[in-house]
């Protein structure tokens, strides 16, 4: 009896030391740093996560926003070269007007249109100079290409035009090959027609008409138009449709002449 109770007494013993041995190879356990380090793995898994899912569409939105400012940049791009282009238009038409300008010295002024078609009767456009530039009433306008009408009304920095396709409008012209004379006047319709020309004369549509000076308003030797098909006769005359060498709805600057 007595050796069994000393036997478990140095059982004991040698189990309290080993216990207290191991507890003295290993730190002691505390629940909340280890709570801790377990959320703190876990949100490292969720922000990787995220972050993953998010890239493809944050690529998406740089790239929509690089497409946005290169459209924009493109816009402006052909706007810019739409100005250039318009620049070197108008550049062209100024050469084209000096270049007339240079052969004599009765232009007056060259003035740009800043109005067509105020009116539809009488057919009326308004130029930027006026009584301070010059200009002064009946003076012939033209551009490079030929006969715009002439001048009605003047005011110091406007004035109005009187175009050659108005029925209130003539001029004196021939025909430049075979220089048969008659007057030009408008029919209201963005044509005009050539009066006065005997029956037995000989002519050929598409033949040129220009101005012969002989009413004293219009210098001669300005392109008029085109002779077309008859538009009637009488008795003694024919008359003529005329194709205007303008393009009335296409003036943009114009020349006014003595």
């Amino acid at each position: 009896m007595l050796n069994r109770r000393i036997l478990l007494t140095i059982i004991l013993l040698l189990s309290t030391l080993s216990l207290m041995v191991f507890q003295s190879t290993r730190k002691p356990f505390r629940p909340l740093p280890a709570i801790q380090n377990t959320i703190i793995h876990i949100l490292d898994i969720f922000n990787k996560t995220y972050e993953n899912i998010k890239a493809p569409f944050r690529t998406y939105s740089v790239m929509k926003e690089e497409n946005l400012r290169l459209k924009k940049e493109i816009a402006e791009l052909k706007l810019q070269i739409q100005k250039d282009e318009e620049i070197r238009l108008e550049n062209k038409r100024l050469k084209n007007l000096l270049h007339v300008k240079e052969k004599g010295s009765s232009v007056v002024a060259i003035a740009k249109v800043v109005s067509s078609g105020l009116r539809k009767w009488p057919a009326i456009i308004l130029i930027n100079k006026g009584s301070k530039d010059g200009i002064k009433k009946d003076m012939a306008v033209r551009t490079s290409d030929g006969l715009v009408g002439k001048v009605t009304d003047v005011l110091p920095e406007f004035s109005r035009v009187l175009l050659l396709t108005d029925p209130s409008f003539s001029v004196s012209v021939r025909i430049q090959p075979s220089r048969i004379e008659g007057i030009v006047s408008g029919k209201g319709n963005g044509q005009c027609i050539l009066k006065y020309i005997l029956k037995e004369e000989k002519f050929e549509q598409g033949q040129l008409l220009v101005t012969s000076g002989l009413d004293g308003i219009f210098p001669e030797g300005i392109p008029v138009g085109y002779l077309d098909n008859i538009e009637g006769m009488d008795e003694l005359f024919v008359t003529i449709n005329v194709r205007p060498v303008i393009k009335i709805n296409r003036l943009e600057e114009v020349m006014i002449i003595k």
